[in-house]
């Protein structure tokens, strides 16, 4: 099952000595946990290992998504980057109650990636309402379920998929590999003035899968995060460190970076300090 979950466009920003303890530090919100940056730029690279995730609420979908992206967020000048050009891996949990009662949610949300680039701000007004719509049913089947209401239909199935997507255009999977829980996963995004080249790696598993998309947009955000769904509950799942993280030849910690967060239902996840190339969410 394919779900496409639009990004956070409009973030609330917050003070993460309140959010995180995390003195001297602004976290904007949303449904992105890691760090974005600014500027100019070329190419983005990390690699981490696929985590476990236990699915514990199953009248909600739940997402991990590890990614690597070039815009998407807003830039330098204040304006949303567009087209966001992404991959990754989705660990996804999904009961048929949880499907049914999110379908509502992610249709209103499918229509904000329908005005993305005529109205950034609109798009993102219309995602939270979809989120929120979503969230709201989702709780009320996950309380159905909670009582064994619906019986089989509350049985979570997990799925994982590699991926990229050309946001707003919908997120596609690569059908023909698989990636396991262990395997050490490398994606790369780069853009050489006329095409963006996305490409995932399995290392474990000895594949990489690349996809090419003609645009002579340039890149004016890097980002590096894990993606859950806006506003509601995320998965267990085991600690996930970037490592490897380059942005132009230079490591992340050579660049003024973003921290990103997710509030969800049931957690506040934020990303660790960046040490180098690296730093670890969950």
């Amino acid at each position: 099952m394919a779900v496409t979950l639009a990004v956070s466009a409009a973030s609330v920003v917050v003070n993460a000595v309140d959010a995180a303890a995390e003195s001297n530090v602004r976290l904007y919100v949303g449904n992105w946990a890691g760090y974005v940056v600014q500027g100019d730029f070329r190419e983005v690279s990390a690699t981490w290992v696929q985590p476990e995730v236990d699915c514990r609420n199953p009248g909600v979908l739940q997402r991990v998504v590890p990614w690597v992206g070039l815009n998407g967020a807003a830039g330098l000048d204040g304006s949303v980057a567009l087209p966001l050009m992404q991959t990754g891996v989705e660990s996804l949990c999904a009961s048929d109650a949880a499907v049914y009662a999110a379908l509502p949610g992610l249709q209103v949300e499918s229509m904000a990636a329908g005005v993305a680039y005529a109205d950034p701000h609109l798009a993102g007004t219309v995602m939270n309402m979809g989120a929120k719509l979503s969230d709201a049913l989702g709780a009320a089947a996950d309380g159905l379920c909670s009582i064994g209401l619906f019986g089989g239909f509350c049985r979570p199935d997990k799925q994982v998929d590699g991926w990229w997507e050309t946001y707003p255009d919908p997120q596609v999977s690569y059908d023909d590999v698989v990636v396991r829980a262990g395997d050490t996963m490398r994606s790369v995004v780069s853009w050489d003035g006329r095409r963006y080249i996305m490409t995932l790696e399995n290392r474990t598993a000895n594949w990489a899968r690349t996809t090419v998309a003609a645009s002579t947009v340039p890149a004016r955000t890097a980002e590096i995060v894990v993606e859950g769904h806006l506003d509601a509950a995320l998965p267990g799942f085991e600690p996930i460190t970037f490592t490897n993280i380059s942005i132009d030849g230079q490591p992340l910690s050579a660049y003024d970076a973003q921290a990103y967060g997710i509030a969800a239902t049931n957690r506040l996840l934020v990303p660790g300090p960046v040490a180098g190339a690296s730093f670890t969410i969950g």
